[in-house]
């Protein structure tokens, strides 16, 4: 199929009129007016693809019901302090999330990794899982499209500020500046922040950059194999694709843990405490 389409792609069209007519009907009885309040352009009309969307719906829908299958068998109390003896869902999911979980405590520490796995495990799992889709003949991932990844990244460039700042305050902002080491050094502080900041905008275009491009590649080269020979060939590029699938999970988690973790250290007053020390 072509890049950005899946079979999702075969169904939508028919999908998007019977919601258009529905909302022409709505409207002209609300207004009186024969019109839609549906915005943009019908699918499929000038490259108005909504296929990533659907297709990580489609994602959160079987990781949301997996998720409730498996948390059902945590709460079967003795059964659930009992590994079981073959991989399964539940320990499947077991070995990903304390994959993630150690990776986290190496960096931040304990208690803050505790503290960010809800944010940093759901990122995980849905990343993979959007990655891994793509595997699918088919199927399209939802991260081989910038919408997707930039939306994730921007989850994680707001959330390192936010909890940078709860965690120091102002000082977050203000060490943006570096040291403070005099009045007649004060351009030097301004251009210091100007670099930060342009450094911190840089961090979600390359998370989802990074991630995108990589996805991107990678369904192309499996879609061209299965297209051309679709039996055994396809199977190594498959293969590799799910190297890259794990890859690209474990670089977008490493380095989200890495900027919340470089937030939430508390800043000393480098210019205070050389003050001090003379």
């Amino acid at each position: 199929m072509p890049e950005h389409e899946s079979w999702f792609s075969l169904y939508l069209p028919a999908l998007f009129h019977l919601v258009e007519g529905w909302a022409q009907r709505l409207n002209s009885a609300i207004t009186g007016h024969e019109g839609t309040w549906i915005a943009g352009e019908p699918y499929g009309h000038k490259g108005a693809s909504v296929d990533h969307v659907v297709s990580a719906a489609f994602v959160v829908l079987v990781v949301g019901s997996t998720a409730f299958r498996v948390g059902s068998k945590f709460r079967e109390f003795p059964q659930a302090i009992i590994p079981e003896e073959r991989l399964t869902l539940r320990t499947f999911f077991e070995i990903l999330i304390e994959a993630v979980l150690r990776m986290m405590e190496g960096i931040m520490g304990k208690k803050a990794a505790r503290h960010f796995l809800p944010l940093i495990g759901t990122c995980a799992v849905f990343i993979f899982f959007s990655n891994a889709i793509g595997l699918i003949p088919g199927f399209s991932p939802p991260t081989d499209s910038l919408k997707t990844t930039l939306a994730l990244a921007l989850v994680i460039f707001f959330a390192t500020h936010i909890y940078g700042i709860k965690e120091n305050g102002w000082k977050h902002i203000a060490h943006f500046f570096g040291p403070w080491l005099g009045w007649i050094w004060i351009p030097i502080n301004i251009l210091h922040f100007v670099i930060e900041v342009i450094s911190h905008i840089a961090r979600p275009i390359s998370l989802s950059l990074r991630l995108m491009a990589n996805m991107f590649g990678d369904h192309m080269v499996i879609g061209i194999f299965t297209l051309l020979v679709p039996f055994l060939v396809p199977v190594p590029f498959m293969f590799l694709g799910f190297i890259v699938v794990v890859v690209q999970t474990a670089v977008f988690c490493i380095l989200s843990t890495v900027y919340i973790g470089m937030a939430i250290e508390h800043h000393h007053d480098e210019g205070d405490s050389h003050a001090k020390h003379h």
